[in-house]
């Protein structure tokens, strides 16, 4: 038996070795998805098309987890490409993971197939891809994209190629694409491997769009098959705050063969939103610039594939042109932040190569509004009510707040209430039937107007709801009036006034009825006790003013607020709002004073006059909108006096209006504390003379009109500490050069400071750098005839130090140095004897002032001592 079985097993061998080598791997990817039962736990796909005529088969491939792991899958179908000399194969796998982490799947497998052009080498290269997973407390579960279209493309030669792989994700996370280098041994990119448009030298252009993933080749020049490898990424926002949560490689194969073909045309159709609930119907029409060819039309994309509710498309036979339409009858199901894309494709007939053309279409489904909106007064809130969505899946409700109304109908695809209406969000409730929320942070007197959203899981919110309003019932005291009378630091003078609590219960709450005031310092709370009125039997109690002196209303405001009590004082009904003075504040500058203004009331100020005192009475200088006033045309130095009156109103037009308050008067002088603006600085460098100019604008033109003077900062390197290393005096000189030794190397600003010493800022800070220059000559004549008798270099530039070092022909140092400039004589310094004629050696190292720091260069050389006739020297 063993003769026999020897050969069998030889057989064996051989036929796996050819195997392994044969040429199969077109395309492919690995897709997953989370068990929703247990987040660690994932369902996984590698993907792969072969060539079917090649003799390898993978009835199993090995994927790596990413978690140091392994497992054989097996492949579960086998799916013909009808039309091409390839097959879908499918492998199917579970793994469970230990924990949280990002986790990077790969599956190799050699070898690709034969011939690929922007591949060398291609049936000896490995295919491999992978997709990366992450597991975390923060994302959850994560099922990757899953591609629509099929990676096996064709295209024609000199002819535009578009394809879109139609990536869907289940789970709503956005998408972005970028193109990779296809990977081989170890999912390391292929070396040598180039995009499709450099294969040929035409100047061709190859590109992705990142935002829909549709690719473009515009044209190809050679036939024969290319690989394309790009990645999808998922991202996911989470407390608005986007993370990566996976992504998905996916290799494919474009063919290229020649044919006089034009591609067909998708008419553009815009992206649009829809109501869950209603139907959304688009039509298509596509055409061809070939008048023979027929145009068959499809569609792509997540709503065709949803298993509730999906969309169909219904398209007539082929013809050119063609139309079809898009129908969706949307669910609340379908809601989501992002949106869905759907692909719509045109496919001629032409022969040999079938060209297409795509046209994506994004749909955002949003819930409807919430309806029925109420808002109905308590005693000290507004309850507002609306009736649950239709949308049993929404997370929860905002609502939404701001005082007085705003007429506001949102606009296609304005979902929540935009910033620009004013309103504010001031509470969240959870759960699809919680309909009710309760605004306890509310004040007496103004109309609260509100809009409710529901919002989702994912960050989806509906439209907003229509506009309700409401008043607190007037139940209470309001402050109408907390005006300064007098302003001093001790003997001050406030005045205030309220009004009656008219649509009190007086059943609920009898009489006597008195009013007790409290004030308090600042901003802050109201807790002395001021005043307390004379008791009445009715509510229109008539004692509703107070005059409160002893005040520093000079130095702060103060704020007041007034309590109803009953039952004769025994009981306490109500409070109203706190109000305060109206405090002015002033910063003075040059020629200017700067004026701003507070007050903490209830209602609403809309007008604010300035009062300034001439010197025997108070005029009105200004009238703003806003808290705000800046006094100019002022004269340094003297004293210039202000107050302000503000006019508002509560938002219940049953109070009286409009409300006018005084501020304290404030008195401030003019001081200059605004410097000169930065000047703009020039740099002209000339590092063979060696000299830096600098040159800047006078701000007396500008910005100033007192500059004084002007510093200009220095440091000898890149990165370097500036400091000052000149003063020039006198708005008109702006010139300045400089030189560092021999070094033009350094960094230069300036600032400009006015006459009272207010300094600018710094000028942008300017560089430059030397073009260095050491040399020595070859030869000297040191016999004392004044011509020629010293060692010293040529000319030189940009030297911070060097070293120099002269030996004799036994090796024996007769000179050095450090100065630069040389200078040596021709003397033994040890021996203080002249040095015999001949050739000296000499080693030196030459440090350079550059700007990035110093630079070291070393010069050897030999240098010829001549004392007969005193020749020049010869380099």
């Amino acid at each position: 038996m063993m003769p026999r079985l020897r050969p069998f097993l030889t057989l064996l061998a051989l036929l796996a070795a050819f195997g392994a080598r044969a040429t199969h791997n077109r395309a492919g990817e690995i897709v997953y998805c989370v068990d929703p039962d247990n987040p660690l736990r994932y369902f996984v796909q590698i993907i792969t098309h072969s060539k079917t005529s090649a003799p390898a088969d993978r009835p199993e491939l090995e994927i790596f987890w990413g978690d140091g792991s392994s497992d054989t899958l097996p492949r579960v179908s086998i799916t013909a490409i009808i039309g091409a000399d390839a097959q879908r194969n499918v492998y199917e796998g579970v793994h469970v993971y230990n924990g949280p982490g990002q986790y990077i799947l790969s599956f190799e497998d050699p070898n690709r197939n034969e011939g690929v052009l922007n591949i060398p080498n291609s049936v000896n290269q490995t295919f491999c891809v992978k997709s990366m997973l992450t597991i975390g407390p923060l994302t959850g579960g994560n099922c990757s994209v899953n591609f629509l279209n099929s990676p096996l493309q064709d295209a024609c030669l000199n002819t535009l190629w578009a394809h879109n792989s139609v990536a869907f994700d289940a789970d709503g996370d956005s998408l972005s694409y970028e193109l990779l280098v296809c990977a081989g041994v170890g999912c390391d990119p292929i070396a040598g491997y180039v995009y499709p448009d450099a294969v040929a030298p035409a100047a061709d252009v190859f590109l992705i769009d990142g935002l829909n993933g549709t690719l473009f080749w515009d044209s190809p020049q050679l036939a024969g098959e290319y690989n394309i490898a790009f990645r999808v990424r998922e991202w996911r926002k989470v407390n608005g705050i986007p993370y990566e949560v996976g992504w998905v490689v996916r290799d494919m194969q474009v063919t290229v063969g020649p044919c006089s073909n034009q591609p067909p045309v998708v008419d553009p159709v815009a992206d649009t939103c829809v109501v869950a609930g209603t139907v959304l119907t688009v039509d298509v029409q596509a055409s061809d610039p070939d008048a023979a060819q027929n145009v068959t039309l499809t569609a792509l994309g997540g709503p065709m594939v949803l298993q509730q509710s999906p969309a169909t498309f219904q398209a007539g036979p082929p013809d050119n042109p063609v139309s079809g339409v898009f129908t969706w009858s949307t669910a609340c199901a379908h809601v989501r932040l992002q949106p869905y894309q759907v692909v719509f494709r045109a496919s001629d007939n032409g022969t040999p190569v079938v060209l297409e053309d795509y046209e994506p279409m994004n749909i955002t489904v949003v819930a409807p509004a919430p309806q029925n909106p109420t808002a109905a007064p308590l005693v000290d809130a507004i309850q507002v009510g609306w009736d649950a969505s239709v949308c049993t899946n929404a997370a929860g409700y905002r609502i939404h707040r701001r005082a007085g109304p705003f007429p506001f109908t949102p606009a296609h695809c304005e979902t929540g209430v935009p910033a620009y209406t004013g309103y504010q969000l001031i509470g969240t409730v959870a759960g699809s039937g919680t309909t009710t929320f309760t605004d306890d942070q509310v004040l007496f007197g103004v109309q609260y107007c509100y809009r409710i959203t529901a919002y989702f899981a994912d960050g989806a919110e509906s439209y907003a709801s229509t506009e309700v309003c409401a008043f607190l019932e007037r139940t209470v005291p309001l402050i109408t009036k907390v005006s300064v009378g007098l302003t001093d630091g001790t003997a001050g003078r406030d005045t205030v006034h309220w009004t009656n609590a008219l649509e009190l219960d007086t059943v609920a709450h009898p009489g006597p009825y008195l009013f007790k005031l409290y004030r308090g310092d600042g901003f802050g709370n109201a807790g002395t006790l001021v005043h307390t009125s004379a008791t009445h039997p009715f509510l229109r109690h008539p004692d509703t003013t107070f005059v409160d002196n002893g005040l520093n209303t000079a130095g702060q405001p103060h704020t007041y607020r007034v309590e109803l009590h009953g039952s004769g004082g025994a009981v306490r009904i109500g409070s109203s709002d706190p109000a305060s003075s109206v405090y002015l504040s002033l910063a003075p500058d040059d020629e200017r004073i700067d004026l701003s203004w507070q007050a903490a009331v209830p209602w609403t100020n809309t007008s604010h006059a300035v009062d300034r005192f001439d010197g025997t009475q108070w005029v009105q200088i200004a009238t703003t909108t806003a808290p705000l006033y800046t006094d100019t045309g002022l004269v340094n130095g003297r004293t210039y006096c202000y107050r302000v009156r503000t006019s508002g109103a509560y938002g219940d037009p049953s109070v009286i209006a409009p409300l006018t308050n005084h501020s304290q008067e404030a008195c401030a002088e003019p001081v200059d504390l605004t410097p000169p603006c930065a000047p703009t600085l020039v740099l002209e460098s000339d590092c063979e003379q060696p000299l830096n100019a600098l040159a800047w604008n006078n701000p007396d033109n500008s910005c100033a009109d007192d500059t004084w003077s002007y510093t200009i900062w220095f440091t000898d390197s890149l990165g370097g500490t500036l400091v000052p290393i000149a003063t020039l005096f006198g708005a008109t000189d702006t010139t300045f050069t400089h030189v560092n030794g021999n070094s033009v190397a350094g960094c230069y600003a300036v600032t400009a400071t006015d006459s009272v010493g207010n300094e600018s800022l710094l000028s942008d800070t300017l560089c430059a750098d030397n073009c260095p220059l050491y040399t020595l000559p070859n030869v000297y004549t040191p016999n004392g005839d004044r011509t020629n008798d010293r060692f010293i270099p040529f000319p030189y530039r940009g030297v911070e130090r060097i070293a120099l070092q002269v030996f004799n022909r036994w090796g024996n140092v007769v000179y050095n140095t450090e100065d630069p400039a040389i200078g040596w004589d021709g003397t033994n310094q040890a021996s203080g004897e002249p040095c015999p004629d001949g050739v000296y050696f000499y080693l030196c190292t030459v440090t350079f002032a550059r700007l990035h720091g110093p630079e070291t260069v070393q010069l050897n050389g030999y240098v010829h001592i001549l004392r007969g006739q005193g020749s020049g020297g010869v380099n």
